[in-house]
Protein backbone atom coordinates (compact mmCIF):
# COMPACT_ATOMS: atom_id res chain seq x y z
CA UNK A 1 0.00 0.00 0.00
CA UNK A 2 2.55 2.56 0.51
CA UNK A 3 4.00 2.19 -2.69
CA UNK A 4 0.38 3.65 -4.34
CA UNK A 5 -0.84 0.47 -6.16
CA UNK A 6 -3.83 -1.05 -4.37
CA UNK A 7 -5.91 1.98 -5.67
CA UNK A 8 -8.16 -0.60 -7.80
CA UNK A 9 -7.99 -3.04 -4.81
CA UNK A 10 -10.78 -2.19 -2.46
CA UNK A 11 -13.76 -1.57 -5.12
CA UNK A 12 -12.87 -4.88 -6.80
CA UNK A 13 -12.48 -6.96 -3.52
CA UNK A 14 -15.33 -5.59 -2.67
CA UNK A 15 -17.44 -7.44 -5.89
CA UNK A 16 -14.84 -10.43 -6.00
CA UNK A 17 -16.69 -13.57 -6.93
CA UNK A 18 -16.18 -16.92 -7.22
CA UNK A 19 -17.07 -17.92 -11.17
CA UNK A 20 -20.21 -20.25 -10.96
CA UNK A 21 -19.60 -22.28 -13.99
CA UNK A 22 -15.83 -23.36 -14.68
CA UNK A 23 -15.91 -21.72 -17.93
CA UNK A 24 -17.32 -18.75 -16.73
CA UNK A 25 -14.44 -17.23 -16.02
CA UNK A 26 -14.78 -14.10 -18.55
CA UNK A 27 -18.48 -13.15 -17.97
CA UNK A 28 -17.63 -13.33 -13.49
CA UNK A 29 -14.48 -10.98 -14.22
CA UNK A 30 -17.07 -8.71 -16.68
CA UNK A 31 -19.57 -8.47 -13.24
CA UNK A 32 -16.84 -8.04 -10.84
CA UNK A 33 -15.42 -4.90 -13.02
CA UNK A 34 -19.53 -3.89 -13.49
CA UNK A 35 -20.76 -4.04 -9.96
CA UNK A 36 -17.43 -2.07 -8.87
CA UNK A 37 -18.04 0.77 -11.16
CA UNK A 38 -21.47 0.77 -10.45
CA UNK A 39 -23.44 0.57 -13.62
CA UNK A 40 -27.05 -0.03 -13.35
CA UNK A 41 -28.67 -3.28 -15.44
CA UNK A 42 -31.75 -1.15 -15.35
CA UNK A 43 -33.26 -4.33 -13.75
CA UNK A 44 -33.44 -6.05 -10.46
CA UNK A 45 -31.21 -9.01 -9.63
CA UNK A 46 -33.57 -10.30 -6.21
CA UNK A 47 -35.84 -8.11 -4.39
CA UNK A 48 -35.56 -4.09 -4.87
CA UNK A 49 -31.76 -4.87 -5.29
CA UNK A 50 -29.96 -4.00 -9.02
CA UNK A 51 -26.79 -5.60 -9.18
CA UNK A 52 -25.05 -7.62 -11.82
CA UNK A 53 -25.02 -11.34 -12.40
CA UNK A 54 -23.68 -13.22 -15.42
CA UNK A 55 -26.85 -14.25 -16.94
CA UNK A 56 -27.48 -10.39 -17.29
CA UNK A 57 -25.00 -10.53 -20.57
CA UNK A 58 -27.31 -11.20 -23.09
CA UNK A 59 -25.68 -9.47 -26.14
CA UNK A 60 -23.03 -11.43 -28.25
CA UNK A 61 -23.14 -14.66 -26.82
CA UNK A 62 -25.04 -17.50 -25.76
CA UNK A 63 -25.16 -18.06 -22.50
CA UNK A 64 -25.84 -22.02 -22.88
CA UNK A 65 -22.98 -22.37 -25.15
CA UNK A 66 -20.73 -20.14 -23.12
CA UNK A 67 -21.92 -22.72 -20.11
CA UNK A 68 -19.56 -24.97 -22.17
CA UNK A 69 -16.82 -23.30 -23.81
CA UNK A 70 -15.91 -19.63 -22.27
CA UNK A 71 -15.57 -16.91 -24.33
CA UNK A 72 -13.25 -15.23 -27.04
CA UNK A 73 -11.45 -11.81 -26.16
CA UNK A 74 -13.22 -10.26 -28.79
CA UNK A 75 -16.28 -11.39 -27.51
CA UNK A 76 -15.33 -10.56 -23.83
CA UNK A 77 -15.11 -6.50 -25.43
CA UNK A 78 -18.20 -7.27 -26.88
CA UNK A 79 -19.96 -7.60 -23.78
CA UNK A 80 -18.62 -4.93 -22.64
CA UNK A 81 -19.11 -2.61 -24.59
CA UNK A 82 -22.94 -3.69 -24.86
CA UNK A 83 -23.37 -3.51 -21.32
CA UNK A 84 -21.88 0.75 -21.98
CA UNK A 85 -18.36 0.35 -20.49
CA UNK A 86 -15.47 1.84 -22.30
CA UNK A 87 -13.47 -0.31 -23.89
CA UNK A 88 -9.34 -0.18 -24.69
CA UNK A 89 -8.82 -3.88 -25.81
CA UNK A 90 -4.94 -4.89 -27.22
CA UNK A 91 -3.50 -7.85 -27.85
CA UNK A 92 -0.32 -8.97 -26.34
CA UNK A 93 0.89 -9.71 -29.19
CA UNK A 94 0.34 -5.92 -30.18
CA UNK A 95 2.34 -4.60 -26.97
CA UNK A 96 5.38 -4.40 -25.34
CA UNK A 97 5.71 -5.14 -21.78
CA UNK A 98 6.68 -1.42 -21.06
CA UNK A 99 3.30 -0.59 -22.51
CA UNK A 100 1.46 -3.43 -20.68
CA UNK A 101 3.54 -1.97 -17.30
CA UNK A 102 2.36 1.70 -17.69
CA UNK A 103 -1.81 0.67 -18.75
CA UNK A 104 -0.78 -1.27 -15.01
CA UNK A 105 0.29 1.72 -12.85
CA UNK A 106 -2.62 3.82 -14.64
CA UNK A 107 -5.19 1.67 -13.68
CA UNK A 108 -3.89 0.82 -10.21
CA UNK A 109 -2.61 3.71 -8.68
CA UNK A 110 -5.54 6.03 -9.13
CA UNK A 111 -5.32 9.62 -6.64
CA UNK A 112 -9.08 8.93 -6.53
CA UNK A 113 -11.78 6.45 -6.54
CA UNK A 114 -10.93 4.08 -9.47
CA UNK A 115 -12.64 5.03 -12.69
CA UNK A 116 -11.10 1.84 -14.68
CA UNK A 117 -9.97 -1.11 -14.37
CA UNK A 118 -7.75 -3.78 -15.96
CA UNK A 119 -8.75 -7.22 -17.28
CA UNK A 120 -6.07 -9.86 -18.39
CA UNK A 121 -6.76 -12.75 -20.89
CA UNK A 122 -4.03 -14.93 -20.36
CA UNK A 123 -2.69 -18.72 -20.46
CA UNK A 124 -2.00 -19.96 -17.53
CA UNK A 125 0.54 -22.91 -18.52
CA UNK A 126 2.87 -20.06 -18.66
CA UNK A 127 2.21 -18.92 -14.95
CA UNK A 128 2.98 -22.89 -14.26
CA UNK A 129 -0.99 -23.01 -13.69
CA UNK A 130 -3.02 -25.91 -14.01
CA UNK A 131 -5.83 -24.86 -17.04
CA UNK A 132 -5.47 -23.06 -20.37
CA UNK A 133 -7.19 -19.47 -20.94
CA UNK A 134 -8.44 -17.64 -18.60
CA UNK A 135 -9.84 -13.81 -17.23
CA UNK A 136 -8.79 -12.12 -14.47
CA UNK A 137 -9.05 -8.51 -12.94
CA UNK A 138 -5.65 -7.17 -12.15
CA UNK A 139 -6.13 -6.06 -8.19
CA UNK A 140 -3.04 -4.08 -7.40
CA UNK A 141 0.32 -3.51 -8.51
CA UNK A 142 3.57 -3.30 -6.45
CA UNK A 143 6.55 -1.29 -7.87
CA UNK A 144 9.51 -2.25 -6.21
CA UNK A 145 8.87 -6.16 -6.82
CA UNK A 146 7.44 -5.32 -10.15
CA UNK A 147 4.07 -7.88 -9.20
CA UNK A 148 0.89 -7.47 -9.90
CA UNK A 149 -2.23 -9.09 -7.88
CA UNK A 150 -4.50 -11.27 -9.69
CA UNK A 151 -7.41 -11.33 -8.32
CA UNK A 152 -8.76 -14.74 -9.88
CA UNK A 153 -12.53 -15.90 -10.03
CA UNK A 154 -11.43 -19.88 -10.15
CA UNK A 155 -11.04 -19.36 -6.25
CA UNK A 156 -11.66 -23.42 -5.88
CA UNK A 157 -8.25 -23.72 -7.77
CA UNK A 158 -6.34 -20.38 -6.74
CA UNK A 159 -6.92 -17.61 -4.89
CA UNK A 160 -5.53 -14.15 -5.52
CA UNK A 161 -1.93 -14.21 -6.20
CA UNK A 162 1.14 -12.27 -7.01
CA UNK A 163 3.17 -12.60 -10.50
CA UNK A 164 5.94 -11.00 -11.79
CA UNK A 165 4.80 -8.37 -14.21
CA UNK A 166 7.09 -9.74 -17.15
CA UNK A 167 5.56 -13.42 -17.09
CA UNK A 168 2.12 -12.01 -16.77
CA UNK A 169 3.10 -9.94 -19.97
CA UNK A 170 4.50 -13.25 -21.56
CA UNK A 171 1.41 -14.76 -20.98
CA UNK A 172 -0.64 -12.81 -22.76
CA UNK A 173 1.10 -13.69 -25.89
CA UNK A 174 0.43 -17.84 -26.71
CA UNK A 175 -2.45 -18.05 -29.54
CA UNK A 176 -5.42 -18.65 -28.64
CA UNK A 177 -6.43 -21.78 -30.64
CA UNK A 178 -10.19 -20.37 -30.79
CA UNK A 179 -9.60 -17.33 -32.76
CA UNK A 180 -5.42 -17.30 -34.02
CA UNK A 181 -4.78 -14.68 -32.38
CA UNK A 182 -3.13 -13.54 -28.94
CA UNK A 183 -5.02 -13.11 -25.74
CA UNK A 184 -4.17 -9.36 -24.20
CA UNK A 185 -5.47 -7.10 -21.86
CA UNK A 186 -8.78 -5.07 -21.89
CA UNK A 187 -9.18 -1.20 -19.73
CA UNK A 188 -12.57 -1.19 -19.07
CA UNK A 189 -14.11 2.14 -17.33
CA UNK A 190 -17.47 4.19 -17.16
CA UNK A 191 -16.44 7.60 -17.72
CA UNK A 192 -16.14 8.14 -21.33
CA UNK A 193 -12.66 9.34 -21.19
CA UNK A 194 -11.31 5.84 -23.00
CA UNK A 195 -11.31 5.99 -27.05
CA UNK A 196 -13.66 3.74 -28.55
CA UNK A 197 -12.02 0.60 -30.24
CA UNK A 198 -12.57 -0.54 -33.73
CA UNK A 199 -12.16 -2.41 -36.65
CA UNK A 200 -9.69 -0.99 -38.72
CA UNK A 201 -10.89 0.06 -41.98
CA UNK A 202 -13.95 0.78 -41.14
CA UNK A 203 -16.58 3.59 -39.47
CA UNK A 204 -18.93 1.94 -36.74
CA UNK A 205 -20.76 4.90 -35.04
CA UNK A 206 -22.89 3.02 -33.04
CA UNK A 207 -19.93 1.39 -31.25
CA UNK A 208 -19.82 4.75 -29.70
CA UNK A 209 -23.06 5.25 -27.84
CA UNK A 210 -23.64 3.45 -24.36
CA UNK A 211 -26.02 0.51 -24.96
CA UNK A 212 -28.80 -0.46 -22.08
CA UNK A 213 -29.80 -3.78 -21.49
CA UNK A 214 -32.48 -5.78 -23.22
CA UNK A 215 -35.15 -6.06 -21.80
CA UNK A 216 -37.07 -8.57 -24.58
CA UNK A 217 -34.53 -10.76 -26.44
CA UNK A 218 -31.42 -12.61 -25.71
CA UNK A 219 -28.67 -13.21 -27.93
CA UNK A 220 -27.71 -16.85 -29.42
CA UNK A 221 -24.11 -17.57 -30.57
CA UNK A 222 -24.15 -17.24 -34.34
CA UNK A 223 -22.01 -15.70 -36.04
CA UNK A 224 -21.83 -17.31 -38.93
CA UNK A 225 -26.03 -16.52 -40.07
CA UNK A 226 -24.96 -13.05 -38.71
CA UNK A 227 -22.30 -13.05 -40.75
CA UNK A 228 -24.44 -14.03 -43.91
CA UNK A 229 -27.42 -11.46 -42.98
CA UNK A 230 -24.80 -8.76 -42.74
CA UNK A 231 -23.27 -9.58 -46.49
CA UNK A 232 -27.25 -10.10 -47.33
CA UNK A 233 -28.39 -6.20 -46.28
CA UNK A 234 -24.68 -5.04 -48.13
CA UNK A 235 -26.45 -6.05 -50.96
CA UNK A 236 -29.68 -4.45 -50.54
CA UNK A 237 -28.16 -1.21 -49.53
CA UNK A 238 -29.85 1.34 -49.47
CA UNK A 239 -33.27 -0.26 -50.04
CA UNK A 240 -33.78 -2.34 -47.12
CA UNK A 241 -37.51 -3.45 -46.59
CA UNK A 242 -39.31 -4.76 -44.05
CA UNK A 243 -40.21 -7.46 -46.44
CA UNK A 244 -36.80 -8.06 -47.60
CA UNK A 245 -35.89 -8.87 -43.85
CA UNK A 246 -38.81 -11.11 -43.32
CA UNK A 247 -38.15 -13.02 -46.46
CA UNK A 248 -34.39 -13.89 -45.18
CA UNK A 249 -35.59 -14.78 -41.80
CA UNK A 250 -38.38 -16.86 -42.91
CA UNK A 251 -36.46 -18.58 -45.51
CA UNK A 252 -38.81 -17.38 -48.20
CA UNK A 253 -42.01 -18.56 -45.64
CA UNK A 254 -40.37 -21.09 -45.09
CA UNK A 255 -40.00 -21.72 -41.56
CA UNK A 256 -41.14 -19.16 -39.91
CA UNK A 257 -39.12 -19.98 -36.97
CA UNK A 258 -35.75 -19.38 -38.10
CA UNK A 259 -35.56 -16.07 -36.41
CA UNK A 260 -34.67 -17.15 -33.02
CA UNK A 261 -31.37 -18.73 -34.23
CA UNK A 262 -30.39 -15.10 -34.13
CA UNK A 263 -32.38 -14.02 -30.76
CA UNK A 264 -34.43 -15.75 -28.11
CA UNK A 265 -37.40 -13.94 -25.85
CA UNK A 266 -36.00 -12.94 -22.42
CA UNK A 267 -37.64 -14.30 -19.71
CA UNK A 268 -41.01 -12.86 -17.98
CA UNK A 269 -39.76 -9.76 -15.62
CA UNK A 270 -40.88 -10.09 -12.24
CA UNK A 271 -39.92 -6.00 -11.31
CA UNK A 272 -43.08 -3.75 -11.58
CA UNK A 273 -40.94 -1.27 -14.01
CA UNK A 274 -39.41 -3.91 -16.13
CA UNK A 275 -43.08 -5.54 -16.75
CA UNK A 276 -44.53 -2.26 -17.40
CA UNK A 277 -42.10 -1.14 -19.83
CA UNK A 278 -42.25 -4.53 -21.35
CA UNK A 279 -45.91 -4.06 -22.20
CA UNK A 280 -45.43 -0.66 -23.06
CA UNK A 281 -42.96 -1.60 -25.47
CA UNK A 282 -45.54 -4.31 -27.16
CA UNK A 283 -48.03 -1.91 -27.10
CA UNK A 284 -45.42 0.43 -29.35
CA UNK A 285 -44.46 -2.17 -31.67
CA UNK A 286 -48.27 -3.33 -32.39
CA UNK A 287 -49.05 0.01 -33.65
CA UNK A 288 -46.11 -0.05 -35.51
CA UNK A 289 -46.40 -2.66 -37.30
CA UNK A 290 -49.92 -1.93 -38.46
CA UNK A 291 -48.70 0.66 -39.94
CA UNK A 292 -46.36 -2.01 -42.10
CA UNK A 293 -49.64 -4.53 -42.34
CA UNK A 294 -48.86 -5.43 -46.21
CA UNK A 295 -45.98 -6.76 -45.12
CA UNK A 296 -46.43 -8.12 -41.95
CA UNK A 297 -48.39 -12.07 -42.53
CA UNK A 298 -50.50 -12.19 -39.74
CA UNK A 299 -49.37 -15.99 -38.76
CA UNK A 300 -46.10 -14.01 -37.94
CA UNK A 301 -47.65 -12.58 -34.92
CA UNK A 302 -49.29 -15.30 -33.00
CA UNK A 303 -46.93 -16.05 -29.97
CA UNK A 304 -46.25 -19.90 -28.47
CA UNK A 305 -48.27 -19.24 -25.91
CA UNK A 306 -50.91 -18.21 -28.01
CA UNK A 307 -50.44 -21.77 -29.97
CA UNK A 308 -50.63 -23.46 -26.63
CA UNK A 309 -53.64 -21.85 -25.76
CA UNK A 310 -56.14 -22.73 -28.99
CA UNK A 311 -54.03 -25.90 -29.90
CA UNK A 312 -56.94 -28.29 -31.48
CA UNK A 313 -59.57 -25.13 -31.92
CA UNK A 314 -60.47 -24.59 -35.17
CA UNK A 315 -59.20 -21.06 -36.44
CA UNK A 316 -58.79 -19.24 -39.75
CA UNK A 317 -55.45 -18.71 -38.86
CA UNK A 318 -53.21 -22.13 -39.11
CA UNK A 319 -49.76 -22.51 -37.88
CA UNK A 320 -46.83 -20.89 -39.21
CA UNK A 321 -44.63 -22.83 -41.14
CA UNK A 322 -41.98 -24.83 -40.08
CA UNK A 323 -43.44 -25.81 -36.78
CA UNK A 324 -46.23 -27.65 -34.74
CA UNK A 325 -48.92 -26.10 -33.14
CA UNK A 326 -48.63 -29.11 -30.45
CA UNK A 327 -44.56 -28.90 -30.04
CA UNK A 328 -43.14 -27.27 -27.29
CA UNK A 329 -41.15 -23.98 -28.27
CA UNK A 330 -38.15 -24.22 -29.57
CA UNK A 331 -36.88 -21.17 -27.90
CA UNK A 332 -35.58 -21.18 -24.18
CA UNK A 333 -35.41 -24.81 -23.92
CA UNK A 334 -39.17 -24.75 -23.63
CA UNK A 335 -39.12 -22.39 -20.79
CA UNK A 336 -43.12 -21.40 -19.93
CA UNK A 337 -41.31 -17.96 -18.95
CA UNK A 338 -40.13 -16.85 -21.81
CA UNK A 339 -41.87 -13.61 -22.62
CA UNK A 340 -45.02 -13.87 -24.66
CA UNK A 341 -43.78 -12.57 -28.18
CA UNK A 342 -44.16 -13.47 -31.78
CA UNK A 343 -41.97 -13.74 -34.55
CA UNK A 344 -43.22 -10.96 -36.07
CA UNK A 345 -42.07 -8.63 -33.44
CA UNK A 346 -39.00 -9.77 -33.04
CA UNK A 347 -38.69 -9.49 -37.07
CA UNK A 348 -39.75 -5.61 -36.38
CA UNK A 349 -37.05 -5.32 -34.21
CA UNK A 350 -34.47 -6.85 -36.58
CA UNK A 351 -35.73 -4.68 -39.33
CA UNK A 352 -35.14 -1.43 -37.36
CA UNK A 353 -31.94 -2.72 -36.65
CA UNK A 354 -30.72 -3.24 -40.41
CA UNK A 355 -31.53 0.82 -40.25
CA UNK A 356 -29.50 3.50 -39.95
CA UNK A 357 -29.64 5.02 -36.60
CA UNK A 358 -31.54 8.34 -38.42
CA UNK A 359 -34.08 5.78 -40.05
CA UNK A 360 -35.26 3.98 -37.06
CA UNK A 361 -35.16 7.29 -34.98
CA UNK A 362 -37.69 8.39 -37.46
CA UNK A 363 -39.54 5.61 -37.38
CA UNK A 364 -39.95 4.66 -33.47
CA UNK A 365 -40.97 8.65 -33.16
CA UNK A 366 -42.91 8.29 -36.32
CA UNK A 367 -41.78 11.45 -37.68
CA UNK A 368 -44.63 13.42 -40.19
CA UNK A 369 -47.52 11.89 -37.94
CA UNK A 370 -49.59 14.33 -36.14
CA UNK A 371 -49.54 14.12 -31.86
CA UNK A 372 -52.81 13.04 -32.19
CA UNK A 373 -52.27 10.07 -34.22
CA UNK A 374 -49.07 9.01 -32.52
CA UNK A 375 -49.19 5.52 -30.47
CA UNK A 376 -49.52 6.64 -26.57
CA UNK A 377 -46.47 5.59 -24.85
CA UNK A 378 -43.66 7.57 -23.33
CA UNK A 379 -40.39 8.76 -24.89
CA UNK A 380 -38.34 6.45 -22.17
CA UNK A 381 -40.68 3.64 -24.03
CA UNK A 382 -39.50 4.82 -27.32
CA UNK A 383 -35.52 5.43 -26.34
CA UNK A 384 -35.85 1.60 -25.20
CA UNK A 385 -37.25 0.08 -27.82
CA UNK A 386 -34.36 1.88 -30.14
CA UNK A 387 -31.76 0.51 -27.74
CA UNK A 388 -33.14 -3.02 -28.58
CA UNK A 389 -32.68 -2.04 -32.00
CA UNK A 390 -29.28 -0.82 -31.70
CA UNK A 391 -28.08 -3.93 -29.66
CA UNK A 392 -29.41 -6.35 -32.50
CA UNK A 393 -27.45 -4.14 -34.95
CA UNK A 394 -24.36 -4.12 -32.90
CA UNK A 395 -24.21 -7.92 -32.21
CA UNK A 396 -24.59 -8.41 -36.40
CA UNK A 397 -22.00 -5.30 -37.16
CA UNK A 398 -19.13 -6.87 -34.84
CA UNK A 399 -19.71 -10.26 -35.61
CA UNK A 400 -16.65 -10.22 -37.75
CA UNK A 401 -14.81 -8.30 -35.73
CA UNK A 402 -11.50 -9.61 -33.93
CA UNK A 403 -9.91 -7.24 -31.90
Amino acid sequence: MSTGGTSAFFSLIEQLQTQPEPAYCGLTTLVIILNALAVDPRRSWKGPWRWYEESMLNCCIDLDIAKKTGITFSKFACLAKCQGLDVQAVHGSDSTVEQFRQVVKQTCTHEKLPSSFLVISYTRKVLGQTGTGHFSPIGAYDEASDNVLILDTARFKYGPHWAPLELVFEALIPEDPDTGKSRGYVVLSYDGKNDEISKPGTSCPRCNSPLPLSVLFGSKQNDSLRKEFKLFLEGLLPDITLSSVISFWTKDRTNDNYIWELVQPQLQPVDSADVYMVNSLRQLLKGLIEKEASDMPATLLLTWQWLNANKGIKSEVTCPRGISCCSLSPINNGSVRALEISPGEALYIVYLASLSEKQRRGIVYEDGISVEMKIGVEDTVREQLLAEAALVSYAIETCDWNV
